[in-house]
């Protein structure tokens, strides 16, 4: 059965499920054009019924699903953490990264019409295609407040295990039969849990915490304090102390919820001391720290004084003469450090107006040279 043919069949749960005043607790000037392609990605999602149809839907045979589902195909590799050890990363093979990456575009579409107005990580920008929901939101709401919380959820992705995948499909948000559930499951988890590098991941994570996010900005609005969540980073703030018994509730409602805090990363800090929220400074204004700008200003003397050869070795503390692929990358490090100041700051602000021209400059001079 063709596509259309299905969404007319399902009309009625299709208007039930998307409908548009659900986007008006949004405090932004839509996109009504691209919001628009977004409701038919998700509609498309909602409206199939069997395995065959999602075969259509993903232009795939049913044998090359089934052969997917059977056998998946992920590449291990470790990285290492800021805070120490590695980090599993599972990344899908290409087929099934572009099968991936076809149901997140109705995952994302689905979960832009339901989303908290506390949650920033991982979404579609209901403004733009181009512009998406980052961290510089997520800080804003807790500049300038006395006292500022800080939460890690442990081992994210890892500890949202299949069988939540499976209810999740299973839900009010999809209501799928048993098939569709299946094989939609297998398609989105590896090893009884969710993939840290899978396109899916970071949708289906969202909206696994729907319930907590709920919870938790309920709970906040009525003892003052306001919530942020960017991924498995979790941001309280208030202008009232944030005291022990409280943060015990905001344990309990995570708890509950089937997550688990990273004790090495919950900290509380008052205004006197540096507050940070998912790495911006946001004391007074939403800001990079320092370090950040020192380690620019160090890396654009160095390139300019002592050419790129000497500045990659400096920098990636090498003993020895850097590779081509190494200085590239430090000229790539560079430009996003600088990209990320204008992203932060301001594309007008000053600093990241003169990084960029020295930059610009330091690169002119050294095409001329070759």
């Amino acid at each position: 059965m063709e596509l259309t043919k299905l969404i007319k069949n399902h009309s009625e749960r299709s208007r039930l499920m998307l409908h548009r005043d659900n986007f008006f607790h949004y405090e932004y000037n839509y996109n009504w054009q691209f919001l628009k392609g977004y409701e038919r990605y998700a509609l498309n999602l909602l409206c199939l019924k069997r395995p065959a149809d999602l075969c259509a839907y993903l232009k795939i045979d049913f044998q090359t699903l089934q052969n997917i589902i059977n056998q998946p195909e992920y590449h291990h590799y470790l990285i290492p953490k800021k805070s120490g050890g590695n980090r599993q990363i599972d990344a899908p093979n290409q087929t099934l990264k572009k099968i991936q990456k076809q149901l997140n575009r109705s995952l994302q579409g689905i979960y832009l019409c339901y989303k908290p107005i506390s949650v920033h990580g991982f979404i579609i920008h209901p403004r733009s295609e181009k512009k998406a929901a980052n961290i510089v939101e997520n800080a804003l709401p807790h500049v300038g407040k006395k006292y500022v919380l800080n939460i890690d959820l442990e081992n994210f992705f890892p500890s949202i295990k299949a069988k939540r995948i499976q209810d999740l499909f299973n839900d009010w948000m999809f209501q799928f039969n048993e098939n569709m559930v299946n094989v939609l499951t297998l398609l989105t988890t590896i090893n009884g849990h969710l993939p840290q590098g899978a396109p899916t991941s970071p949708v289906l994570s969202n909206m696994v915490c729907f319930q907590l996010d709920n919870q938790l900005r309920n709970w906040s609005e009525q003892h003052q304090i306001t919530y942020t969540r960017y991924a498995d980073d979790l941001t309280f703030s208030s202008d009232n102390p944030i005291d022990a018994k409280l943060i015990l509730d905001i344990r309990s409602i995570i708890i509950q919820n089937d997550f688990c805090v990273n004790e090495k990363k919950l900290r509380i800090r008052a205004k006197n001391r540096k507050q940070t929220v998912t790495g911006l400074i946001v004391n007074d204004k939403v800001n990079v720290d320092r370090k950040m700008m020192k380690n620019v200003r160090a890396m654009l003397h160095d390139f300019k004084m002592n050419g790129i050869n000497s500045a990659t070795q400096k920098h990636f503390d090498l003993n020895r003469l850097a590779s081509m692929n190494e200085c590239q990358s430090f000229v790539n490090k560079l430009n996003g450090n600088i990209g990320f100041i204008g992203q932060v700051r301001g594309v007008e602000d000053k600093i990241f107006l003169k990084f960029k021209e020295q930059l610009s400059g330091i690169n002119q001079n050294d095409n001329h040279a070759n």
